[in-house]
């Protein structure tokens, strides 16, 4: 697997080429991944990509920070190129996704399947295949999009992350077809024909046994007014020994709530402490859903336990929530954090989310990723 790679700070969209796709020669790669910041210029970015690259699926989103094999940034653009990956790609796209149903996530899984001519009805693996999927941030429809499509793709693992827009929360933008989009998501497929797949979920937290019980919420918002029948602030941080007046985005970030599926743990971080006592998270959280208060563990050591010191893998695309960035930013530990990334693959590229995708599942507060490694072909082994 060749894997290229560049980023550039330029707003200049020609000069932001000219320095991300400098050492990239006259390759023609099978799949390009593209994360820029908000600032810059998202249109005539993925228009002078298909220009240049008209044979070469071109996907991502804007972002709340980018990351490149080793390095995290601000307010720029990072892209990568696979040649020779090993993998069979498709993609398509689902527009406005708040009128999502079960026809449309079905009709986007046929598309994907039938891109690469593979019928899951007839000798179908689902391990040998993954989604990628890439979705606006702010419509607010990721839970219903994760798990109609996860229904409809057949046993595919799929993992993805909310587009940002460097927490502006005005519009955030994801790329498909030369294209960017809004109110959207672009789902990508990869059939592993001669590579295989890891799946990644990380979180820095534990369990404690401080449940809260929601009792009033509004789904469409993501507002929960009442926990254990209280004001949200005054359960939460009454939980916490905390007055709501005590309450901020460290507090926050550092006791998000958890809940419980298939022995697993998942985030629902709070985006916010509103004046009314009510909470705002950035997950959809249901009336009658009982979560537990999680306890923070150090993010550096957590990744480091999460992440095996086996062979690195070739490739790992990364969606790390904007709460664990921002907490990097306050530990300055973003270095720390690529480098361990880095041990696990050679190469890297990610952003920050407005929320991450696994499987059926919407979570925050979270790193999920996916990880390639190619596998050497038969005539390959024989040559061996």
């Amino acid at each position: 697997m060749n894997v290229l790679q560049g980023h550039s700070l330029a707003s200049s969209t020609t000069d932001l080429l000219r320095e991300a796709c400098a050492d990239w020669g006259d390759a023609k790669p099978d799949i390009i991944f593209a994360f820029c910041s908000s600032v810059q210029a998202p249109e005539e970015l993925l228009s002078s990509l298909r220009e240049r690259y008209p044979d070469t699926l071109v996907v991502g989103c804007t972002t709340a920070g980018e990351h490149l094999s080793g390095q995290h940034f601000k307010s720029s653009c990072v892209l990568t190129a696979l040649v020779d990956s090993g993998v069979r790609w498709s993609a398509t796209l689902i527009e406005d996704i708040k009128s999502i149903d079960e026809e449309i996530a079905h009709r986007a899984a046929e598309e994907l399947f039938e891109a690469l001519e593979v019928s899951p009805d007839r000798h179908f693996d689902p391990e040998k295949f993954f989604c990628l999927l890439f979705i606006d941030g702010l419509a607010m429809a990721e839970e219903r999009v994760a798990t109609l499509l996860a229904d409809a793709l057949e046993g595919v693992r799929l993992v993805g992350g909310s587009a940002g827009d460097d927490l502006a929360f005005e519009e955030t933008l994801v790329f498909y077809d030369g294209g960017v989009h809004a109110g959207a998501a672009c789902a990508v497929m990869g059939h592993t024909i001669e590579a295989s797949a890891e799946f990644i979920k990380h979180q820095n937290f534990v369990e404690t046994q401080r449940s809260l019980v929601i009792t009033r919420a509004d789904l469409a918002t993501r507002t929960v007014y009442e926990i254990d029948g209280y004001p949200a602030a005054q359960a939460y941080g009454a939980a916490l020994g905390l007055l709501p007046s005590e309450l901020s985005e460290e507090v926050a970030n550092v006791h998000p709530v958890m809940f419980k599926c298939n022995g697993e743990i998942y985030m629902r971080g709070i985006q916010r402490f509103n004046e009314d006592n009510s909470i705002t998270f950035y997950c959809g959280i249901e009336e009658g859903m009982v979560l537990e208060i999680a306890d923070h563990k150090e993010m550096v050591s957590a990744l480091s336990e999460d992440l095996s010191e086996e062979e690195p893998a070739d490739f790992m695309i990364a969606f790390n929530c904007i709460q664990r960035a921002m907490e990097s930013d306050r530990t300055d530990s973003h270095e720390d954090i690529c480098q361990v990334m880095n041990r696990h693959s050679r190469h890297v590229i990610g952003f920050d989310t407005y929320g991450e995708q696994l499987d059926g599942l919407h979570i925050n507060q979270t790193l999920v990723a996916l990880a390639l490694r190619r596998t050497p072909s038969s005539s390959e082994e024989v040559s061996r």
